[in-house]
């Protein structure tokens, strides 16, 4: 059993799309417009549920590209048939070369969840870097096809359904606001990782930072053979986008100083 563990939280398991997940680029506001424009799916009759939020009352606001960025991330990640849990503190920088580097700055927990799920994620993230597969899972209509808008949790929810199964592709849902800002990102991998991982859930947060709008938290729910439900997580505390320093960082005085002066070797 434990050496199915080993096997199923290693790179055969789920760690790749673990990888992928936090390393899509953000959709630009054109391709879902023009998504939305060439939905496959019928408007819905008017009516009370549909009347105070056409799809016209949503406008796509352009966004700035995020080009570079350094970021602490914080990754978690469970598993609850064998009560092991880990997490791990790092430094994370995104260059405009596409080159990803991180560094460790913190980590406990069960050493196997570390070295094999936590800190290869980060080493495959860096892989889908640089070979271009972060830019090709994104929210296009070359990738999907979307619903119209409908009402939901005070935003517009948009149905995702996949064109091929391929690497990263969910069908699922999208929630943005009224003005068109996009928010979460739920749904299942249409393609499974590997014969160890049966399905993985996934929901992806977005936020508005020093005005520019970025991914902010990760969660995805796995459930691999004779392991069962790993769970994975990592949140992002911004210290620069595109060159510019964050200024609401302070509050996290102890690490934030440490990660601004861990300039030694990255991975």
């Amino acid at each position: 059993m434990a050496s199915a563990f080993t096997r199923s939280a290693s790179g055969l398991g789920w760690v790749w799309p673990c990888a992928l997940a936090c390393a899509l680029s953000l959709p630009d506001a054109s391709s879902l417009a023009r998504a939305q424009d060439n939905s496959g799916a019928p408007a819905a009759a008017p009516g009370p549920a549909t009347t105070a939020t056409p799809a016209a009352a949503a406008p796509f606001r352009p966004e700035p590209p995020v080009h570079s960025y350094v970021a602490i991330r914080r990754l978690e990640s469970t598993n609850d048939r064998h009560k092991k849990e880990a997490w791990l503190i790092a430094r994370t920088e995104l260059h405009e070369d596409g080159t990803f580097v991180w560094q460790v700055l913190e980590e406990g927990g069960s050493e196997l969840i570390r070295k094999r799920v936590l800190r290869e994620a980060l080493e495959k993230e860096s892989q889908v870097h640089r070979d271009g597969r972060a830019r090709r899972g994104g929210l296009t209509v070359e990738n999907y096809v979307f619903s119209q808008p409908s009402p939901a949790e005070g935003g517009l929810r948009v149905g995702l359904e996949p064109r091929r199964k391929e690497d990263l592709l969910v069908r699922g849902e999208l929630l943005m606001s009224t003005e068109g800002e996009l928010l979460r990102v739920e749904g299942d991998l249409v393609k499974r990782p590997s014969f160890w991982t049966k399905a993985v859930h996934l929901v992806r947060h977005y936020g508005r930072v020093e005005g520019t709008h970025v991914p902010v938290r990760l969660d995805m729910v796995a459930q691999v053979r004779l392991v069962g439900t790993s769970r994975f997580s990592t949140t992002y505390k911004y210290l620069e986008i595109n060159g510019r320093p964050v200024q609401d960082v302070a509050r996290d005085t102890a690490i934030l100083t440490r990660a601004a002066g861990a300039r030694g070797p990255a991975q």
